[in-house]
């Protein structure tokens, strides 16, 4: 029986923003980035195995803290890609441990 049910491939499709390195913020990237936030926070929150695996945790926060962090910068009309580049580095990073958790 497998625990989780979740390839890395479909990880990356389902869940992570469409959202490409030094893109400038748009409200369609920001409403994306929303739509896999609260999808993946419901899909971690309902994963009884995955919710329990440190590096999700992370990168449910991560996602939710680019996700603010890019809405913010477009209410105040700041749309450089280098106001939300922190956020999309540690975004990044906990997706690799993740997708290398599915993977391994």
């Amino acid at each position: 029986m497998t625990v989780v049910n979740l390839t890395g491939e479909e990880f990356q499709q389902r869940y992570f923003p469409n959202y490409h390195e030094f893109q400038d913020i748009t409200a369609g990237m920001v409403k994306d980035a929303k739509h896999r936030s609260d999808t993946f926070h419901d899909y971690l929150v309902n994963n009884r195995f995955l919710s329990r695996v440190t590096c999700f945790r992370v990168y449910d926060n991560n996602l939710f803290g680019f996700y603010k962090q890019a809405e913010r910068c477009l209410k105040a009309g700041r749309t450089s890609s280098l106001d939300i580049f922190d956020q999309w580095v540690l975004l990044c990073g906990s997706s690799m441990t993740c997708h290398r958790f599915l993977t391994s």
